[in-house]
């Protein structure tokens, strides 16, 4: 299931992958495809875009149901590759690099030449931070992070910020997630590498760090979400010691900007 940035939208696929659920508002639709498809949707905005305006099919189904809403979204036609949608445009992350599309006509266009990524990753998110695309690269027993950058000298962005000097003083997420333009990622203890003992935050104003109200916590995911304003941070996860299946948790932020 995929749900666009507002919550208006909201693209779910059934559990054979033949049928394709839309909602948007108070409408819905049933749409079924011609025979099985193999989705992959690893990230956030994978299936749906934020604005819940473009959505990627392997092809156009047929409504069987409903109001047909997938005539005010745009189709990106994709088999098996990951696709990660920003707002206008979208990576490919294709075997050769990351190929860069923009929205043009009623559909999309290539722009620039693949960006390369490191031999033996794969793209698992791509997250616009303070002007810039993050990309989340995963391979088989560590995690790293590149900049895509259009402009030359870019790329060390996140070196530039601290990041990387973050990323030496605790263990390397396996994920940077986030939206509104605020990147998040935990703050993991080096001799535990499943204890997370605080929360950092990237912006166009740089990188914050917080504590957490209590001495640690233990992630179900690395999928940390700030607020529209960056004055609430929603994680999953459990307390050191806590009791009780609660496994979700609204923290407000205490920062000069959210007093």
């Amino acid at each position: 299931m995929s749900c666009s940035q507002d919550g208006q939208t909201i693209a779910a696929l059934d559990a054979q992958n033949s049928t394709l659920f839309l909602m948007r508002g108070a409408e819905t639709a049933l749409y079924r495809f011609s025979r099985f498809w193999a989705f992959s949707n690893v990230g956030r905005y994978s299936f749906l875009s934020p604005d819940g305006k473009s959505i990627t099919l392997a092809e156009t189904p047929s409504l069987i149901s409903g109001a047909n809403l997938l005539r005010d979204i745009t189709i990106f036609p994709n088999g098996t590759s990951n696709v990660f949608f920003m707002n206008d445009y979208l990576y490919v992350d294709l075997q050769e690099g990351m190929q860069k599309y923009a929205a043009a006509d009623g559909g999309w266009a290539e722009r620039v030449a693949k960006f390369k990524r490191p031999t033996g990753f794969d793209a698992s998110e791509i997250i616009r931070c303070g002007g810039h695309d993050v990309v989340s690269l995963v391979g088989s027993e560590s995690s790293r992070y590149m900049v895509i950058a259009d402009v030359p000298g870019s790329q060390d962005w996140l070196g530039q910020t601290g990041i990387r000097k973050l990323f030496r003083k605790h263990n390397t997420p396996v994920l940077i997630s986030g939206g509104y333009g605020t990147c998040g990622f935990p703050l993991l203890d080096h001799k535990r590498w499943n204890a997370t003992i605080g929360l950092a935050s990237l912006d166009a104003s740089g990188v914050q760090t917080y504590s957490l109200p209590y001495p640690e916590i233990r992630l179900i995911n690395d999928d940390i979400s700030f607020s529209k304003d960056g004055c609430f941070v929603l994680i999953q996860g459990f307390w050191l010691g806590q009791q009780g299946p609660d496994n979700t948790h609204l923290l407000a932020v205490q920062s000069q900007r959210c007093q």
